[in-house]
């Protein structure tokens, strides 16, 4: 096709698929991005000389979108499925929660709520989500499993995903994790992918191709505003004056910031509606692991922290230099302390809760601590949210939305968002050829 000039502001994973797709039709594209590199929350740093990510990542089996894009990429020989494991952190130690069979062994919880608890999973992995996106999570969780498995089990961790939004998730949400789960169970047991030398490998090659096709990168590059006119856009406003003409813009960044870039009289109310979630992550350095799982949920209420991921039980402390690494996590909202809370402090405070809690961690075996947190994490979903998705195409002509937000009721997951690049590339594309008819239709 060729013709025309797109600008896609956000050079996460949605914004980079967008700009590849569209590269690859030969048309001209630009990609803004306001952090110094690409990746957006697939942001790294190193330990022992490896890249690590400061907010967790994995790959799930049936996500195959990533996947496809991995393998395009030239990066399928370092991609590793690993056998993975869960559990749950309840009275001082951390209980297998794997299988049916660690279920059934699961002694915080009497043997006919352990029965329950299993049904009632199994119905809400394979009933149709819809029917459940005006349903509080909490209470067909309730109803399904019954009052002590919601205290002890499910109650502790939609609390800490989602503080006190908690009662307001739909079940539909929570019907999207239990598929997921479900998704990494072979008859081997649960597996994960990850790829050696960190994710970061994949937005260097981004990086890479994106430019091989002309794709003008350009990073640290704030937007000021989409110029609308006529109900149209015509090209961005840069931070520091300069302009770009352009026929089509992709916003795919946050979308509680695109309001701020569009004249008050055009905004979408959706834009605005969403609330965020934000995400603190503490990442230990130590030379022995805590425990032999990998993801283990906290259901302590004297733990101040959702998860505990052991990293290095997924892949070997051999690409560490030998460092055993643990992400201890926790979701926050808006008028949550910890969105503000200074972190050297909260990190002591959740180690030593942990010691606390278990006892086979010791705070003194940590060598190294390291912090983050950023404000918008995953959008803010509440009951009915289906309702309130803004579409792709904006109503604002040549501007297209592809969001993290716009991603339900799945989890706003890499594969994820290379979906809703490819569909939001596609609507562009579609735009182009109307364009063409009717200039032909015209001619």
């Amino acid at each position: 096709m060729g013709e025309g000039r797109t600008v896609v502001i956000g050079g996460g994973i949605t914004g980079c698929v967008v700009a590849l797709r569209l590269a690859r039709t030969g048309r001209a594209v630009t990609l803004l991005e306001r952090s110094p590199t690409l990746g957006g929350l697939v942001v790294s740093f190193e330990i022992g000389g490896t890249p690590l990510e400061c907010f967790y990542h994995h790959v799930f089996p049936n996500e195959r979108d990533i996947l496809r894009l991995i393998n395009e990429l030239d990066l399928g020989p370092d991609f590793k499925w690993f056998r993975s494991s869960v559990g749950v952190l309840r009275d001082q130690q951390i209980w297998p929660f794997s299988s049916a069979t660690d279920l059934l062994r699961f002694k915080p919880l009497p043997f006919v709520d352990r029965v329950r608890t299993g049904i009632g999973s199994v119905r809400l992995t394979t009933s149709d989500w819809r029917w459940f996106d005006r349903m509080q999570a909490r209470e067909w969780l309730r109803v399904a499993t019954g009052d002590r498995v919601m205290d002890q089990i499910w109650g502790p961790l939609l609390r800490f995903k989602f503080g006190t939004a908690d009662a307001t998730v739909p079940a539909s949400w929570m019907a999207a994790r239990f598929r997921q789960r479900a998704s990494a169970w072979t008859l081997r047991g649960e597996r994960l992918g990850y790829l050696r030398g960190g994710f970061r490998k994949l937005f260097d090659a981004l990086t890479v191709e994106l430019e091989r096709l002309g794709v003008d990168v350009r990073t640290s590059t704030g937007v000021d505003h989409v110029d609308v006119d006529e109900g149209s856009v015509r090209g961005v406003a840069l931070v520091g004056g300069e302009s770009i003409e352009a026929d089509d813009v992709v916003y795919a960044g946050q979308l509680p910031q695109l309001a701020n870039l569009i004249p008050e009289a055009q905004r979408d109310p959706r834009w605005s509606k969403i609330g965020r979630l934000g995400a603190v992550c503490v990442i230990v350095e130590m030379d022995r692991p805590i425990s032999k799982t990998y993801w283990t949920n906290v259901c302590d209420a004297n733990v101040p922290f959702g998860a505990l991921i052991e990293h290095t039980n997924l892949v070997g402390p051999e690409n560490y230099s030998g460092k055993r690494i643990a992400y201890l996590s926790r979701y926050f909202t808006a008028d949550d302390p910890l969105a503000t809370d200074d972190l050297d402090e909260v990190a002591k405070r959740w180690m030593s809760a942990l010691a606390d809690a278990l006892p086979s961690f010791d705070v003194s075996q940590v060598n190294a601590v390291h912090n983050f947190r950023t404000p918008y994490a995953a959008p803010l979903v509440t009951l009915g949210y289906r309702q309130g998705i803004p579409p792709i195409e904006s109503g604002i002509g040549g501007l297209f939305v592809a969001t993290t937000a716009q991603i339900y009721p799945e989890d706003r997951g890499m594969n994820e968002c290379v979906k809703l690049a490819k569909e939001a590339a596609d609507h562009v594309l579609a735009r182009d050829t109307r364009s063409v008819r009717r200039k032909a239709a015209v001619g």
